[in-house]
């Protein structure tokens, strides 16, 4: 009897929102019929809330943009090569260099192509952005490009 009960009252209470009326037979013998007061009447067309036009346009429904091919040109920003004259400040043969240039910035090269260098030696290299993420000692990744020994 509960149940039904429990039924019947959110039956009332959706009534009053402008949900159908559930008819008393399909619940069952024993529930009360509901009573006809609980359904609102009709709002008059003269009431500012049943106005027939929304406040916004309605909008269609959201389109799916999908890409209509490959990019036509580069998407990452590719920075450009830059010389650098430096300091070598520890002995290697790759694929990892440390340099500090004259006025003390710290760079970790990365080359594959095991050039030699000795701590101490003087060098101009040609930089550009590291293909690779690895770690080559502190200061900026950069990829070694070519190199040359400075007396």
């Amino acid at each position: 009897m509960n149940g039904k009960l429990v039924v019947l009252a959110a039956t009332v209470a959706l009534a009053g929102c402008g949900a159908p009326a559930v008819q008393p037979e399909s619940l069952g013998s024993s529930a009360a019929p509901a009573p006809s007061s609980a359904a609102p009447a009709a709002p008059s067309s003269s009431s500012p809330s049943a106005s027939a036009s929304p406040s916004r346009p309605a909008t269609s429904a959201s389109v799916d943009r999908r890409p209509s091919g490959p990019p036509k040109g580069p998407t990452d920003q590719i920075k450009t090569t830059a010389w650098v004259v430096g300091t070598v400040t520890a002995d290697s043969s790759g694929p990892c260099y440390t340099l500090t240039t004259d006025e003390g910035t710290q760079y970790a090269l990365h080359s594959t192509a095991g050039t030699k260098f000795a701590k101490g030696t003087r060098v101009r290299v040609k930089t550009a952005p590291a293909k690779v993420r690895i770690y080559c000692g502190p200061g900026q990744l950069v990829e070694m490009v070519s190199s040359e020994f400075l007396r």
